[in-house]
């Protein structure tokens, strides 16, 4: 008999499942955190920035392929109210279709890279990391699924699982000797894992395709959904990519992966928190899109969380990130720290319009997501190309003065037919900022008065320490912080009860 593909529930069991998953998504945050600080850390010193250069020129590259996987029939997947098997299994059939073409695109296309960038071996590492690519389409489905019934704890273990394997595996081959390849390996043993742990912990499975002049409406308003949401995406990641396809091609591989470590580690704070809620926040946004007071509450909620956390780690960041990565990656990558510090303003600012893509999928919206994404990309590219005038940091100033530029205008046009409005949006997120900037200018004056050091692992840790009571303290005397923290803390009771049925 079919397995039943839905979820859903009343406001008072959303609002704590969507809690529930959220808590569980953090609270493997910390193992994730030390294992993809640990790994890179020790890579950084086996490994040259030529090396890391090497897999970033092809990385912007599968991020554009992956962009279009599935022509957004996964998101659709997680954010349609009602699906049953035979919906299911028509996407499936219809995403490998897309999906293999994909593949075999990039793999034909493995000897132009190489001459796009002058560098005969990405000729071998783009077909090697294809396998990894096809792994992840290959179990998109299956991932949607888990996500749409909001089976988060089992993404949680999977993903812990398959980072903990290729992080083992790219130590041992950098010992070995390999180089490059053992970030190739990493990557591709990270995304194999993961898809084989979709496959198997998810019981669905596709039933025969049909004609394709049999699909239903239903299959062709999805598809239409996703093919705007593609659109964006593949729009939008020219935009977020070609800073590094630019400064790989104009600078090379050594620069490259100067910047592409600068970059990764800029962005390390919001991601940890970002990409987690993705599936938390699209899932139970678009359960709850039919009731706009509980749209609002539930936007209002994950918000808070998201901008409460990233928000106050970049801040941090922007005043002890140079020592923190002395520390952490070594004097070899000293040359990366400037193109860090403008890339963490860019994320900080950025943060705040990167999110409206949750709000345009939980309400359908994805052509209106489309539309901007065809304003917003060429700004940023013509920035960054801009900026190639003055080395790879000139471009990371281009990409933070188009961040610096676009965010109001992104976030006024994504609201326009929302429940949300401006309003309601700085609510949610002006104290955490405020909050954040007050703790980053108290410790940077702290440091300056009492003489820190700025370096060194006790010194990280007092002004850890020192920013965090700081940020606390400002957020709590900021008007109306003592409720917010009231709020969080009756969320959490809420949670911790038990008059409430969560199971599917």
């Amino acid at each position: 008999m079919p397995q039943d593909l839905n979820f859903t529930a009343s406001e008072a069991v959303l609002k704590r499942r969507s809690l529930q998953s959220s808590l569980i998504t953090f609270g493997s945050q910390p193992i994730k955190l030390l294992m993809g600080i640990g790994a890179t850390s020790i890579l950084a010193r086996l490994l040259t920035p030529t090396d890391f250069g090497i897999v970033a020129m092809a990385l912007p590259w599968f991020a554009l392929m992956e962009s279009v996987n599935s022509l957004g029939l996964g998101t659709a997947t997680v954010q349609r109210e009602h699906l049953d098997h035979r919906q299911a299994s028509t996407i499936f059939w219809l995403s490998s279709g897309i999906n293999l073409a994909l593949v075999v695109a990039v793999l034909l296309a493995a000897p132009a890279f190489a001459w796009f960038y002058q560098e005969a071996r990405l000729t071998a590492v783009i077909p090697v990391m294809t396998l990894g690519i096809a792994s992840v389409f290959l179990s998109s489905q299956h991932q949607s699924l888990l996500a749409r019934q909001m089976r988060f704890g089992v993404l949680t273990l999977i993903e812990v699982g398959a980072l903990g394997l290729g992080a083992t595996v790219a130590i041992g081959v950098a010992l070995l000797g390999w180089g490059y390849w053992a970030l190739v390996l990493q990557l591709v043993i990270y995304q194999t894992a993961q898809g084989l742990g979709y496959w198997l912990t998810c019981s669905w499975r596709p039933s025969r395709p049909e004609k394709l002049t049999q699909l239903s409406q239903d299959i062709r308003t999805m598809f239409a959904y996703g093919a705007n949401l593609s659109g964006f995406h593949l729009v939008n990641r020219v935009g977020i990519e070609m800073d590094r396809v630019l400064v790989g091609y104009v600078n090379g591989a050594s620069a490259l992966g100067l910047y592409s470590v600068a970059y990764n580690w800029a962005y390390f704070p919001f991601n940890q928190v970002y990409l987690p809620l993705i599936n938390v926040a699209i899932s139970g946004l678009s359960r709850a899109a039919s009731d706009r007071e509980q749209y609002k509450s539930q936007s209002r909620q994950i918000l808070m969380l998201m901008f409460g956390l990233c928000l106050p780690a970049l801040a941090f960041l922007g005043v002890c990130g140079q020592g923190l990565l002395l520390l952490l990656l070594g004097d070899q990558w000293m040359e990366a720290f400037p193109i860090f510090q403008v890339l963490v303003l860019s994320v900080f600012v950025g943060g705040f319009y990167r999110v409206t893509k949750w709000i345009y999928l939980s309400t359908g919206q994805t052509q209106r997501q489309l539309r901007w994404s065809v304003l917003h990309t060429p700004v940023v590219v013509a920035a960054a190309a801009l900026g190639t005038q003055w080395g790879p940091l000139g471009v990371a100033w281009g990409v933070t003065l188009a961040s610096l530029a676009l965010t109001y205008p992104a976030i006024a046009y994504c609201l326009k037919f929302t429940p949300l409005t401006i309003a309601d949006f700085v609510e949610s997120v002006w104290r955490p900022t405020v909050a954040s900037l007050a703790a980053a200018g108290i410790l940077l004056v702290g440091q300056r008065a009492m003489g820190l050091p700025v370096n060194g692992m006790l010194a990280l840790l007092f002004s850890a320490i020192a920013f965090g009571c700081a940020y606390a303290v400002t957020f709590i005397l900021l008007p109306g912080g003592w409720t917010e923290v009231l709020g969080a803390y009756r969320d959490l009771q809420m949670l911790a009860s038990k008059h409430v049925d969560i199971s599917p």
